[in-house]
């Protein structure tokens, strides 16, 4: 199970660098578009798109994971503080 995860996450992070890729391109063609220049002009432009595109969606994707982690462990902190707290008014009852 633990190597399944670990080829869905890949996966998931292949597929946000691609996704990111294509975007990257895209923005670069639809740029040239709306100069009226053919879409795939001054290929170099789209490589750094690309590359940024992929870089932008990987970083989001890292940002949103070490978020997820440190709400959990706030939400474990909150709970044993809480747990904490109600044993303290059961005491005193």
């Amino acid at each position: 199970s633990r190597s399944r995860l670990g080829r869905i996450v890949m996966g998931a992070t292949a597929l946000t660098a691609v996704f990111g890729a294509v975007s990257g391109v895209g923005c670069a063609a639809f740029a040239n578009g709306l100069r009226k220049l053919p879409p795939f002009s001054q290929p170099w432009k789209h490589a750094v798109a690309a590359g940024v595109g992929a870089a932008a969606l990987m970083y989001n994707a890292d940002l949103e994971t070490s978020l997820k982690e440190d709400v959990e462990r706030l939400r474990a902190t909150r709970a044993e503080q809480n747990a904490e707290y109600m044993a303290e008014i059961r005491a005193k009852r």
